[in-house]
């Protein structure tokens, strides 16, 4: 699965949700993300088998070979112990006090210091593993890219600066200005711009941390996924996903100390892809442009055939019926003359529902596992006060706001309503992303014209429900930040794209700075350095419903 399709919780989140020490909103967020996501799910599965590692531990091994502890002590009676000691030479009471029954105390000290230590050694062995799983992956990669022949490579850029495609291993003979900034972030970090997307440009970044951390996940059957964290670098993450056959990297993302965020995967033409992708973003098998319907013959029009109906989008719509394409972790592929859904981690209620979409449907088949959820997961009570995430030193503005709406209580169900349609409309822009990614123009100028108008269809749907949460956040949030002084600019006038893919793409940039800018005016994230957060979110909103309407116009041209 792409890592452009998922948004998992941040580091360190999965741990403090497994100890119950989340904020009741946050905690319903990573709960709810848990009921989605099977890689979240096995990285929570795995800290509690860890932690469950160390406590049997500890009880089979370091508290069967502590000594009995020292004896209770009795009634101590001064007046007997002082005329004993009068009585007592210096050398006879130093031999008294290192006699063993004496010393019990002492040795019994040093044996439970001894256990902590052995403790110590076990925790730092398994959190060295990863840095071991992720040294072996990466020597196998390089080694793999190596014997592969060399061939140009198109990769396909997104960031808060927008997308862009450039050849791997070249330079740009007139780089873009977005592409100059970026350049310079890779540069700064010392992480090979020229080929970013490679197990070698990863590895020689990571060997020269001085500090890191490393993960290791599966993503799915198919894809290993490495994540780097370091505090010693301008590159503050980095992700990897290798395929598991021959460990050839499929997509990278990387988060800069500035908040700056790139990623990466290879551009592949739908057109010479097999069908098989994530629910809701399959392509399916084109027709082939100029084949005869029939026998050749001079009796005959040699006209083209008409394209098959694609089934791909069928299961498409019918699952887009039942919000199904908006993050529930189904998967889509053709196995001869079938084409199969699949699905795991998913409750048997949401089963049913998907089972009565597709059933009905010819050469589909519905696959599930029995969903799997971490027995431990902490019962967290409903939330009856939403938890704004607001460190303990908040921005002047973000006080201010506060100070405008009336008090804490007034910020908290303010900030808990717009983070809610937020997470709402970037639901959508996901969606419409996934759509633009698998459904190339390519791709779609083969359907036929029933399948082109369902395509765009859904499109428009999706962008109609972003649209109106993006409104509700313009009404509620404009006055609120008018009032503190924050002024909009306007949207930037670039010439519109040609297709509604290459909108769809601005509207997911345009969709992640608004996202961010938001967080840090309510003090939910640090950043935007030299800027006015409160401006440029106004400016944000404007920009993205601009790439909104502009992706709609293009959708609505058949």
């Amino acid at each position: 699965m792409s890592s452009l399709t998922v948004r998992h919780p941040e580091d360190g989140a999965l741990l403090q949700y497994l100890d119950g020490e989340l904020g009741r909103r946050q905690a319903r967020k990573v709960r709810e993300h848990l009921k989605a996501c099977w890689q979240c799910r096995a990285e929570l599965e795995e800290l509690q088998a860890t932690v469950n590692e160390c406590m049997r531990y500890r009880k089979q091994v370091m508290i069967p070979c502590m000594p009995e502890p020292p004896a209770a002590w009795g009634r101590l009676d001064f007046a007997r112990v002082d005329a004993e000691l009068a009585r007592e030479s210096f050398t006879a009471r130093l031999g008294r006090w290192l006699s063993p029954r004496r010393n019990a105390p002492l040795r019994w000290a040093l044996s439970g210091a001894m256990a902590l230590a052995l403790a110590a050694v076990v925790v730092l062995q398994l959190r060295e593993t990863p840095k071991v799983e992720a040294a072996a992956l990466l020597r196998k990669a390089v080694a793999a890219g190596d014997s592969r022949p060399r061939a140009p490579r198109r990769l396909r850029i997104l960031s808060s600066r927008g997308p862009l495609t450039r050849l791997a291993g070249t330079a740009s003979v007139r780089p873009a200005a977005a592409e100059i900034e970026i350049a310079r972030h890779f540069e700064t970090a010392r992480y090979d711009w020229n080929d970013p997307l490679s197990a070698r440009a990863y590895a020689a970044w990571r060997e020269a941390l001085a500090r890191k951390v490393d993960e290791v996940s599966t993503l799915d059957p198919a894809v290993y996924r490495i994540r780097t964290t370091t505090p010693d670098s301008e590159l503050a993450m980095a992700s990897l996903d290798l395929r598991k056959t021959d460990f050839a990297p499929v997509a990278a993302r990387f988060e800069f100390a500035d908040h700056e965020w790139v990623e990466i995967t290879e551009s592949v033409d739908q057109l010479d892809s097999p069908a098989s992708t994530v629910a809701g973003t399959t392509g399916g098998t084109p027709r082939q442009p100029g084949v005869p319907p029939g026998p050749s013959s001079s009796e005959f029009a040699a006209a083209p055939a008409a394209p098959a109906p694609n089934e791909e989008l069928q299961v498409v719509a019918a699952l887009h019926e039942v919000g199904a394409d908006l993050g529930d972790p189904l998967e889509i592929s053709r196995e001869g003359g079938e084409v199969v859904v699949s699905g795991a981690g998913i409750s048997a209620q949401r089963q049913q529902q998907i089972h009565n979409q597709l059933d009905r449907l010819p050469h589909v088949v519905v696959r599930f596992s029995d969903p799997v959820l971490p027995a431990s997961t902490p019962a967290v009570e409903p939330a009856t006060t939403r938890d704004a995430a607001v460190p303990a030193e908040r921005p002047t503005y973000t006080a201010r706001i506060e100070q405008r709406l009336g008090g804490r209580p007034q910020f908290e169900r303010f900030s808990g309503q717009l983070l809610d349609w937020t997470d709402a409309a970037m639901s959508r822009a996901y969606a419409l992303h996934r759509l633009a990614e698998q459904f190339t123009a390519a791709s779609e100028s083969g359907m036929s014209p029933e399948d082109r108008r369902t395509l765009r269809k859904l499109g428009r749907e999706h962008l109609a429900a972003m649209q109106q949460d993006l409104a509700r956040i313009q009404t509620t949030v404009n006055p609120v930040l008018s009032g503190i002084g924050a002024t909009a600019g306007a949207a930037d006038s670039r010439p519109a794209p040609m297709a509604w893919q290459a909108a769809s793409e601005r509207v997911m940039a345009s969709g992640h700075r608004m996202e961010h800018l938001l967080a840090v005016v309510l003090g939910a994230a640090s950043g935007n350095a030299g800027g006015n957060a409160p401006s440029d979110l106004m400016t944000a909103l404007n920009q993205l419903t601009s790439d909104i309407g502009q992706c709609q116009r293009l959708l609505s041209n058949e």
